[in-house]
């Protein structure tokens, strides 16, 4: 037996209350005291009233000279193991506390929870639904003042609830007992892109998701993934990339922005199920008004229109009013967030279970560093902050955490085609603008299949591309200090890249450039992309990664 929580206190302290969250939250298996009671009382042919089964318990307590409860602990705990935890629910008299005490081979806690009389018999007021102040004293177990003395002189800890609900007195024992997580647990793996987005992140992702306990996504529906994965190729929107092809547990973080009807969607065409996805209940949702709103944008800057912009927009003008719905609000999406308070979608609360159990978390961000509201060129930016920080923020993850911030780049940085409105609109600045054309030229591809293969995942639009930036990509490095960096689109320097299995068959000419990449970022490149199969190209032999990392995220 690892931990039995042995609680005591008054009528009203709320002990049931802890035990009930200690079993829900924590795994602990309640011993309820009035259960067994009630279970006896049925055995022995008597009523099971709260006064009969006070009753009940005096006689046990005389029969078996107050060693009932421990006797009944003992027996759960021989048939749930070594490894297990146990909280009971509760220990109403000394003598009974002795027993445990007594027995140096159960390592016991004892919790003793105190309140001041006035609020205690109020909760039991409003708990019972009637004016029970005098009738109170008589349903308190708790008889003698020598009890809660002695109990007051023995606990490990002792609690006034006076002035908590039932969620502080859990915060507060739960650290006490050595249940929340540790400042320094280090599991969180960040992988951000570099450039102006579409680096291949998505690929990257779904190759290390097999590795995770849990895949945490953030940014909203107007980033597109595609993703070659066991079933195929697909284009996540909401979903963490290789959802369909890995079991772990799947978050969308509060700052997320979502499509309902396009979420509903991905979620049927995954096959993920409720015991998998959990939402955040303050996820926004993107209403059909958004993607009108923003189809001015879609003309000046060639925004997506996805609606993500405007909905964040909203999130923040229309504070307080009926216009905002979050996730918690859509009946649909209950399964995913709960229904009440505490929800089970809470990321802050499944990260903290991560956390605990010491689980590999990734964290995907969406978009690119150059893309950022804050640190790219205005006006051609998104909606959020695309850096790691970012990603952290709208995730509720503290930088403390990170153990790895994975960048993507690619040799030749892309931009969504020009708006098809006024002359002259753009996109965004490239350094060195280049065609797909001269590209394939330069490094022996098929032109037509690069501009064919070279549309945005989420518009469909054709793209604008360039040749590096050498400066842009040391201002992501300053902004996100990755630990690693993955090339993608490596074929893009060599057309024969595409055959490499082994760092040593690049091309000469690309392993320079690594080497180039692996100066300036002063991280090591940890993973190259070589190609990207699509149509035929997806049959048969599809790696694609070389992988040089020195670390894993798999479980020891």
């Amino acid at each position: 037996m690892d931990q039995v929580v042995l609680i005591s206190g008054h009528l009203g302290a709320g002990k049931s209350g802890l035990a009930q969250m200690l079993e829900s939250e924590f795994d602990y298996h309640r011993f309820s005291s009035s259960a067994y009671l009630t279970q006896e009382a049925a055995r022995r042919g008597l009523a099971s009233d709260r006064k009969s089964l006070q009753e009940l318990g005096d006689t046990l307590d005389r029969e078996t000279l107050d060693g009932w409860l421990h006797q009944a602990v003992c027996a759960m705990a021989q048939s749930l193991g070594h490894s297990s935890r146990i909280v009971v629910d509760s220990v109403r008299t000394r003598k009974q506390l002795e027993h445990f005490r007594n027995d140096h081979a159960l390592p016991c806690v004892h919790v003793h929870l105190f309140g001041q009389t006035v609020a205690l018999r109020k909760r039991f007021d409003e708990r019972s639904g009637r004016e029970a102040a005098p009738e109170y004293v008589h349903a308190d177990l708790i008889k003698s003042e020598k009890d809660i003395e002695g109990f007051k002189n023995d606990a490990d800890l002792r609690v006034n609830t006076t002035r908590n609900d039932s969620r502080d007195t859990m915060a507060r024992v739960a650290a006490s007992l050595g249940l929340v997580s540790a400042p320094d647990v280090r599991c969180v793996d960040v992988l951000v892109g570099g450039q102006y987005g579409s680096e291949g992140k998505g690929h990257v992702v779904a190759y290390l998701a097999k590795e995770y306990d849990v895949l945490l996504r953030v940014g909203g529906p107007n980033a597109g993934h595609t993703v070659l994965g066991l079933k195929g190729q697909y284009t996540y929107h909401h979903l963490p990339s290789g959802s369909m092809d890995v079991n772990a547990k799947l978050l969308l973080g509060p700052g997320m922005t979502v499509f309902v009807s396009g979420l509903l969607k991905e979620i049927a065409d995954c096959g993920v199920t409720p015991e998998r996805l959990f939402i955040d209940p303050n996820v926004m949702v993107i209403e059909q008004a958004d993607k009108d709103a923003e189809a001015r944008v879609k003309s000046a800057i060639a925004s997506t229109a996805s609606g993500s912009g405007a909905a964040s927009a909203r999130r923040i003008n229309d504070r307080g009013l009926s216009t905002v719905r979050l996730a918690k609000d859509v009946p649909e999406l209950a399964p995913y967030v709960g229904e009440q308070e505490p929800y089970r979608g809470s990321t802050m609360r499944q990260l903290e279970i991560a956390y605990r159990k010491r689980q590999s978390i990734f964290l995907e961000g969406t978009q690119g560093s150059g893309l950022s509201i804050f640190h790219g060129r205005y006006p051609h930016v998104t909606s959020r902050d695309t850096n790691v920080a970012g990603c952290l923020a709208e995730a509720g993850i503290s930088p403390s955490r990170v153990r790895r911030i994975l960048m993507v780049v690619r040799p030749t940085p892309i931009r969504v085609g020009d708006p098809d409105g006024d002359q002259g609109a753009t996109s965004g600045h490239l350094k060195h603008p280049t065609s797909f054309r001269e590209i394939a030229d330069e490094v022996g591809l098929d032109p037509e299949e690069l501009e064919r293969n070279e549309r945005t995942s989420t518009t469909r639009r054709n793209r604008r591309v360039g040749w590096f930036e050498w400066e842009q990509f040391r201002q992501a490095c300053a902004l996100n200090a990755p630990t690693d960096i993955v090339l993608s689109f490596a074929d893009y320097l060599n057309s024969k890249n595409r055959d490499a299995r082994r760092f040593e068959q690049l091309g000469a000419e690309t392993i320079k450039f690594v080497e180039e990449l692996e100066r300036v970022a002063q991280a090591p490149v940890s993973l190259i992309n070589t190609r990207f199969p699509r149509g035929s190209d997806a049959d048969g032999d599809i790696r694609t990664i070389i992988d040089r990392r020195n670390w894993t995220a798999r479980s020891s």
